[in-house]
């Protein structure tokens, strides 16, 4: 039995329109069937029936900031996650656990409002996660992020959302030969949009384009992606 738990206090000035923020808990994670008893194949094992549940210990602390009669809102927050048994993928082994990893860093928000029916969103985030028993850099987790979006409702029944994101290097296995190789992956940004509109209260219609300047990238090495791709369908509420 696994007895988790989260503290998150908060202290806000109603004057200043300033928040004070902090979070410790713990949590878990269960390894998948796939990751327990997949079989293997001619490039190696996948499951692995003695994988151990992840456990973690993380704490953070942050500050929010309102600004131009909240029109404006800043933030910024440390965290530090701390992994035992921390389930990754390894081409040798198949799915193992790493006895003790961390990942540390800062995010950066702000959240800016002109008018009534347009709202631009950005964050930051710098992280550095490691195996700490190696040192080494941990897997596809790259060490800078940037995202922005702006949602703009043109009228009372349509939305347009444009977003945008940064994803910087990171360390991946390439298989050269059979023998692996670490190396760093490209970064990379996708600019994705979607438009919406209400035919009915019940009834959606929307399009979306994804990877509009048609990147080439890799989220695991040497599994491609799609490019530039365009989707249209409708959403019934019931």
């Amino acid at each position: 039995r696994t007895i988790t738990y989260r503290i998150a206090p908060a202290l806000f000035f109603q004057k200043t329109d300033t928040k004070l923020k902090a979070t410790f808990g713990t949590g878990f994670k269960s390894p998948s069937l796939y990751q327990l008893y997949a079989p293997g194949n001619i490039w190696g094992p996948i499951g692995n029936e003695n994988l151990k549940p992840e456990e973690t210990t993380s704490w953070d602390l942050g500050i929010e900031q309102g600004l131009w009669d909240g029109n404006i809102h800043l933030g910024g927050t440390y965290f530090s996650n701390r992994f035992e048994n921390l389930i990754e993928y390894d081409y040798t082994q198949g799915y193992i656990n790493i006895s003790k990893a961390c990942s540390r860093g800062v995010e950066f928000t702000l959240e800016y409002k002109p008018i009534e029916n347009l709202i631009f969103s950005a964050s930051y985030s710098h992280i550095v996660a490691k195996d700490l028993n190696t040192g080494e850099a941990l897997l596809r987790r790259p060490k800078n992020k940037f995202t922005a979006h702006m949602n703009f409702r043109y009228s009372f029944k349509g939305r347009l959302i444009l977003s945008v994101s940064h994803i910087g290097a990171r360390d991946d296995q390439e298989w050269i030969d059979w023998v692996s190789t670490r190396v760093q992956m490209d970064p990379f940004t996708l600019v994705n949009a979607v438009c919406s509109y209400d035919i009915h209260p019940s009834v959606q219609v929307f399009l979306r384009l994804d990877n509009i300047l048609d990147q080439q990238y890799e989220l695991i090495r040497g599994y491609g992606t799609p490019g530039f791709s365009v989707f249209g369908g409708f959403k019934i509420h019931l």
